[in-house]
């Protein structure tokens, strides 16, 4: 015959004591109270799901009363009548609190974080700097501490109308395209299910914009009044020979900044620039015509014992800093709608096409010269290895043009 179990009431709970080794108290339907040795009281249900006897935890009393006890008891009761065992289910919303929780750890900081270090062997490092920048300056202040997958279309939109209401279209586009990419790595690793990236219409949020092309000199008078400036500079010595140097080699800013004199190959009069300091992370070897190497002789009396070519007035293990031939330039009296550092690519490559028909090399020289990255693998290969001797005869052109201008 069964035993009669006299449900459990407060007072009784209450009035219990701790004993030798812990004990029960039933309260009838699977449900108990363990009188722990140590003084402690804690709640289990026991019930049988598919012939098992299985036993799950409640919680403790007092923080569960008598009362919230028993309506738990009752709902699992009623999960084991619709065939669901309370154990799983529970297992199951721990598993999916736990994902949650994890979501919100996996914020858009946190994610474009790690995409930015892992996109840092594609690129080289001044545009990974500059993307860093990017993420920092016009995505940070609207999505940093976001969990990603809450991100909406609309908080990108917003992100984007900001920069257009700037007038800094051309940013907003960069901004778009860095978004996307972010985006595809967080949908790769299942950080969020989707690139919502993808259904954003960019010109009906941004418009339509003439592409701006970099500003520069392609009038002998004007390149001449640029070149005597040049010499007529009064401020920092190295800042000016990197101006003088830069007209000759058209480098992109970064280049002649962050150039070594291990890089530097007097011998062969060339200099060698290494894949990751390059915008197409190819070694670029640019012959150097006898001016240059003239300048680079000079300033290696003054700087040869560092690392750099042309260091920091601030200290000679550090490179010059972005803003000091911006900076340079303005002091000469040229505005930035006039004149930029990387005008000087602009007017090699102006004048050089111009003149195609008085030097005779052709446009792939011309490129290989501003180490534009050609499309097909296979002749850009060869292009490299071919026009070694076309690309030394050129830029000994582009100096002689230079310096026939200047001096008449």
């Amino acid at each position: 015959m069964a035993r009669t179990i006299v449900p459990l009431t407060d007072t009784k709970i209450k009035s219990a004591k701790p004993k030798e080794k812990d004990y029960k108290l039933f309260d009838g339907g699977g449900l108990f109270l363990i009188m722990a040795k140590s003084g402690g009281k804690r709640w289990r249900f026991k019930y049988r799901f598919n012939d098992k006897e299985k036993v799950l935890s409640l919680g403790t009393y007092p923080s569960l009363s008598l009362k919230e006890a028993r309506v738990k008891r009752e709902e699992y009761k009623s999960q084991i009548a619709n065939d669901i065992d309370p154990n799983e289910k529970k297992k199951q919303k721990k598993e999916e609190i736990n994902i949650i929780e994890k979501k919100k750890e996996n914020t858009f900081y946190k994610v474009s974080q790690e995409w930015h270090k892992n996109y840092e062997s594609e690129v080289s490092e001044n545009y990974h700097i500059k993307l860093e920048r990017a993420i920092e300056l016009y995505v940070y202040p609207f999505i940093k501490n976001k969990p990603i997958d809450e991100i909406t279309r609309l908080n990108i939109i917003e992100i984007l109308q900001d920069l257009k209401e700037k007038d800094i279209q051309e940013t907003a586009k960069r901004v778009f395209m860095l978004l996307n990419k972010i985006y595809k790595y967080a949908v790769t690793l299942e950080y969020t299910p989707h690139n919502i990236i993808a259904d954003i219409e960019q010109k009906t949020i941004l418009g339509r914009r003439e592409k701006r092309h970099y500003p520069t000199f392609t009038k002998d008078k004007d390149i001449k009044a640029l070149l005597l400036a040049i010499d007529e500079y009064s401020g920092d010595y190295t800042t000016k020979m990197a101006l003088k140097m830069l007209p000759y080699v058209f480098v992109r800013s970064f280049n002649i900044r962050h150039c070594e004199w291990s890089e530097i190959d007097f011998k062969n009069q060339q200099w060698i620039i290494p894949k990751d300091k390059m915008k197409t992370k190819i070694e670029f070897i640019l012959p150097l015509p006898n001016q240059v190497i003239e300048i680079l002789k000079e300033v290696q009396q003054f700087t040869g014992n560092g690392k750099y070519v042309f260091p920091s007035f601030r200290g000679k293990d550090k490179p010059m800093s972005d803003n000091t031939l911006i900076s340079a330039i303005r002091r000469m009296g040229f505005t930035k709608d006039e004149f930029v550092p990387h005008s000087f690519r602009a007017m090699f490559s102006t004048i050089a096409y111009e003149n195609m028909e008085e030097h005779r090399y052709s446009g792939e020289v011309i490129e290989a010269l501003l180490s534009h990255k050609e499309s097909n693998k296979v002749k850009n290969a060869y292009n490299r290895a071919s026009y070694k001797k076309s690309m030394r005869g050129l830029i000994y052109w582009y100096e002689n043009y230079l310096n026939l201008i200047k001096n008449n």
